[in-house]
């Protein structure tokens, strides 16, 4: 894990002599502790990862979690009691005087206490964009890590489809596809399973609710599997029955904004350029305003994991990260269609990691 300090690093002019993650209780825990570490079992509340210049790192864990801390190889310092974290935490960051903190994933808590063990002359600077810029690039491990998910997504999807005509409802459709994530590998699904059936389709980030599902229905489904603490996040968008023509219509219309996107998605291109492919199509359709949100995001430790694709941004897409292409319609009363894969940037063109047809099913 040593490159991965080394990169977080690199991104830093402030001299640090030290990076610290601090883990709160769940949900407050941060993925970087897990991308230093490159731990990928246990919880790890109130534990930490001591981040230094030459590559090193260690960690203070509690002994709830030391036998998965082990598997990192790393030095530990086990505590039992918060007297001996406390001793643990005062000891490390003893001697040193610029030290780095993931803000953004850090608790108020935990700083006051952090600051109040570190030396009175410590400064503390913030290097959450220097995580978040270590983290959009992946290693040969991620990628591997973030394609099983994928994988297990896509063929979880394949085995859900005719569960899905039954009367069955919203949340009976989404527990169907957690378990047949979990049951072909995956560790848990990385975020609540969207199952919008028709005017639920309408809301982006509707969950799955006690609707039944109807005959002419259009169904959203968002969804994502974990494999070793990594994420996939895919939308297909199918039918009940035999698709309107107005149906049939909005979901072309997304089918051709994520194809003029992702025709996009190749190294030097901005975020903002990829987004206005795709928002440019839907933009000179009859569904003008509809797409309300940004074409994507980065995935890998979390679901979001720090870049965009938006009219705002300004990323530059590097060999090795990976984002979602995610454009949606949405007609409030009406219902929605959203298509979502999980995209690999590469040296050429781009890749498509997960793979369930994207073509509208009409079950």
């Amino acid at each position: 894990m040593r490159d991965r300090v080394r990169r977080i690093y690199r991104n830093v002019s402030d001299g640090l002599d030290l990076i610290v993650f601090l883990n709160s209780t769940e949900p407050h825990i941060d993925r970087s502790f897990f991308y230093a570490t490159g731990l990928t079992d246990g919880l790890f509340e109130g534990c930490g990862a001591w981040l230094t210049p030459d590559g090193g790192c260690e960690i203070t864990t509690s002994a709830l979690e030391e036998e998965a801390a082990k598997k990192s190889a790393l030095p530990l310092h086990v505590f039992r009691s918060r007297d001996e974290s406390t001793k643990l935490m005062k000891a490390a960051l003893r001697g040193h005087q610029r030290i780095g903190i993931n803000a953004s994933e850090l608790t108020h808590a935990a700083f006051e206490r952090m600051s109040k063990l570190a030396p009175k002359s410590a400064r503390f600077v913030d290097v959450s964009e220097a995580v978040v810029q270590a983290r959009l690039v992946k290693d040969a491990e991620e990628i591997e890590r973030i394609q099983r998910a994928c994988d297990i997504a896509s063929r979880s999807f394949e085995e859900v489809l005719p569960f899905i005509p039954s009367g069955v409802t919203e949340a009976e459709v989404a527990s169907e596809l957690v378990y047949r994530m979990q049951k072909n590998g995956a560790t848990g699904p990385s975020f609540h399973t969207i199952v919008g059936s028709g005017p639920n389709g309408a809301e982006p980030h509707y969950t799955a609710g006690s609707r039944k599902i109807e005959p002419g229905d259009m169904i959203v489904i968002d969804f994502g599997a974990v494999y070793h603490m990594y994420c996939s996040d895919v939308t297909r968008t199918v039918v009940v029955g035999k698709a309107s023509e107005e149906q049939r219509r909005m979901h072309e219309t997304v089918a051709r904004a994520q194809a003029a996107a992702f025709a996009k998605m190749k190294s030097g291109a901005t975020g903002k350029s990829v987004d206005a492919a795709a928002r440019t199509l839907i933009d000179r359709s009859k569904y003008k305003g509809r797409f309300i949100h940004g074409l994507g995001h980065s995935i890998g430790l979390a679901v979001h994991d720090g870049g965009a694709l938006n009219s705002m941004s300004d990323l530059v897409l590097r060999p090795n990260m990976v984002f979602t292409d995610e454009p949606g319609v949405y007609v409030p009363g009406f219902g929605g269609v959203r298509i979502e894969d999980d995209v690999l940037i590469t040296k050429g063109e781009p890749r498509f990691m997960s793979t369930a047809p994207r073509d509208l099913r009409e079950l």
